[in-house]
């Protein structure tokens, strides 16, 4: 693994970001953190004090993902090692560093042009975790915030970076059809993955947040108590479960644009165990889930519409 450790919060724009401060609590049972210095409605899932930010913009758009390294030694090496790839890095002004309510943060982007953070030491003073409603809560700690997924134009490209100069591992590819490409999974803990890169033609920006409660009884009572089960028309996928990460999860449209995956028992990979004919014969066959997942738009319609 390299010197980066989880995922730790993603940021985006949207006009409707006010939309958040009763979707977010009513949907999936996040608290609210406190609101940023522009407005921005924060979620909390967690001792960290916000992990999704939603900022007041004119359009949907991402604006940025932050990833955590544990102490300030681990962020010297992680930007040098981004540098040593040809990286240019900036750090952030004290107003932004403020904002992220963190220590130190690092500023820079991937090939695209999407701005990418690295910092340690997240506020975590605001509140304890006190859900809206009944809710086990949610797995982070070591694994950090779910997972986040990118559309970009060239998924090998996309990979590169995150390899070389990021340091992440590779979990899995799939292919899918056309006029999608390759699909890559890459780790920076045990969670199955933290980033994954889906390569869309001519199209670029954030697909999905994962978020993992630590009940099933958490997803289904949104599913079907709250959303009303398979006739939502908000929702990307149908209740189902993955066969590479095996999450129980659905996909819903948030108010922001980009969709959240909602999910539980997601896989974390043991690297030792990951070597072994059972990891290995558990991937193999033509069956891209376990069962369900099914989509409510055809492929060519899951993406474009909520990216940049």
């Amino acid at each position: 693994m390299g010197e980066i450790a989880k995922l730790g919060y993603v940021g985006v724009e949207s006009p409707d970001h006010e939309e958040w401060r009763t979707w977010a609590p009513k949907v999936l049972g996040c608290m609210l953190g406190p609101d940023g210095a522009d407005g921005a409605v924060r979620v909390k899932i967690d001792d960290a004090d916000y992990r999704i930010s939603v900022h007041p913009g004119t359009e949907h758009r991402f604006a940025y993902a932050g990833w955590e390294v544990l102490n300030h030694r681990d962020l010297d090496t992680a930007v040098k090692r981004l540098e040593n790839a040809g990286v240019k890095t900036e750090v952030a002004d004290q107003a932004t560093t403020e904002a992220r309510g963190v220590d130190r943060l690092v500023h820079f982007e991937d090939p695209f042009g999407q701005r990418l953070e690295l910092y340690c030491y997240q506020d975590s003073g605001y509140r304890d975790w006190d859900p809206p409603r009944p809710h086990a809560g949610f797995v982070t700690g070591d694994q950090g915030l779910g997972h986040v997924v990118f559309a970009v134009p060239d998924a090998r490209k996309a990979v590169d970076f995150y390899v070389d100069a990021m340091g992440f591992l590779t979990s899995d590819i799939i292919t899918l059809k056309e006029p999608l490409g390759q699909m890559w999974f890459l780790r920076a803990n045990p969670r199955h993955h933290s980033v994954a890169l889906l390569e869309v033609p001519n199209s670029l920006g954030l697909h999905h947040v994962y978020l993992e409660s630590r009940s099933l009884d958490d997803v289904g009572y949104s599913y079907y108590d709250v959303l009303g089960g398979d006739e939502n028309p908000d929702l990307l996928m149908n209740l189902g479960r993955h066969i590479g990460d095996q999450t129980v999860s659905f996909y819903i449209h948030s108010p922001a644009g980009f969709f959240i995956e909602y999910g539980w028992d997601g896989l974390a990979i043991d690297d030792l165990e990951r070597r072994s004919p059972h990891f290995i014969n558990l991937r193999k066959g033509k069956r891209p889930e376990m069962w369900g997942h099914k989509f409510r738009f055809q492929p060519n319609e899951t993406v474009k519409p909520y990216l940049s």
